[in-house]
């Protein structure tokens, strides 16, 4: 990494379900932001009238804590076929006139399933089982090799569609408030929000980056920065463990597979300055391991 530490900020979740108890908690912990969920069991910050809202940065003011951004939830199914889709735009219009209030600028939304892109096979000459002097081909060779998910699942032209349209309506509410909005993938792979966010065009749309969501996918790190790191407007700090099939299990940042030094290098080549979360939601003891992960990422950006 540079020599400038990026900022670091702490899902308020994490630390407690008492979001007035988040900003004291935070900079106890050595955070300087805070990225809290638009609605959660105890505040719906989008309910808050003008007097709440001031209250809420009042809140993080007296802490010396910058809110960097709002989490928001749009359920299992997204924007694809199946959800309810005027409802989730709905949902994010009101979270997005509520981030203007507060004077922050960015969603940080998970964009649940999307359709893979079409694959486009590449031609390559036919190995065929023949005798090579008194060698003959195994069959390892003679098979293909293992396909990509985009290469295993058809495109589904119909969701591609309903996606797309939603995608369209919303940068047109995203580029009336001039707030950007950061789609994770957890249910899809990098090739399908690629294909979304280029679909869309929208200078608001960016790239919420999950280490985690690398280890899971068919797109090995340099591949995912040369194809989006330059849309990358937040990263979400958490770690796991490697298994097979791509399966993972949580960790603590630093004792998983992410290799942290590679991925702090590409962001720094990306030219990333923007927040780095750290999200430890996944484990027992969140406190413990936002400050092991907090400690270990700052001494890994020098």
């Amino acid at each position: 990494m540079s020599t400038n530490t990026p900022p670091f900020a702490i899902l308020a979740a994490a630390l407690t379900d008492r979001p007035r108890e988040a900003p004291r908690l935070a900079r106890g912990a050595g955070f300087a932001g805070l990225l809290f969920d638009a609605y959660s069991a105890r505040l719906n910050i989008p309910d808050l009238t003008l007097s709440g809202r001031r209250d809420f940065r009042h809140m993080l003011a007296a802490q010396d804590e910058q809110l960097s951004g709002l989490r928001v939830d749009i359920g299992i199914k997204g924007i694809s076929i199946g959800a309810d889709v005027d409802r989730v735009l709905a949902r994010l219009d009101r979270v997005m006139e509520c981030a203007v209030g507060l004077s922050c600028r960015q969603l940080c939304v998970d964009l649940g399933p999307l359709p893979e892109p079409p694959h486009t096979p590449i031609s390559k000459p036919a190995i065929k089982r023949e005798p090579a002097g008194l060698i003959t081909l195994p069959e390892s060779l003679i098979s293909p090799a293992p396909t990509s998910q985009s290469e295993r699942t058809p495109f589904d032209a119909t969701a591609a569609a309903q996606v797309d349209a939603a995608l369209l309506d919303l940068g047109r509410r995203a580029d009336r408030y001039g707030v950007t909005i950061a789609f994770r993938n957890d249910l899809a792979s990098f090739g399908a929000l690629e294909r979304a966010l280029r679909g869309a065009d929208c200078p608001w749309f960016a790239v919420d980056l999950d280490p985690v969501a690398i280890l899971r996918d068919g797109w090995a790190l340099d591949e995912v920065f040369s194809r989006l790191g330059k849309l990358v407007r937040h990263v979400c700090a958490c770690d796991a463990v490697l298994g097979s099939d791509r399966r993972t299990r949580p960790s603590a940042i630093g004792q998983g597979s992410t290799n942290w030094g590679e991925f702090l290098s590409a962001l720094d080549q990306a030219g990333y300055h923007g927040w780095i979360t750290i999200d430890p939601t996944e484990l027992t003891n969140r406190t413990a391991a936002a400050t092991v992960g907090l400690e270990y990422l700052r001494n890994a950006c020098h």
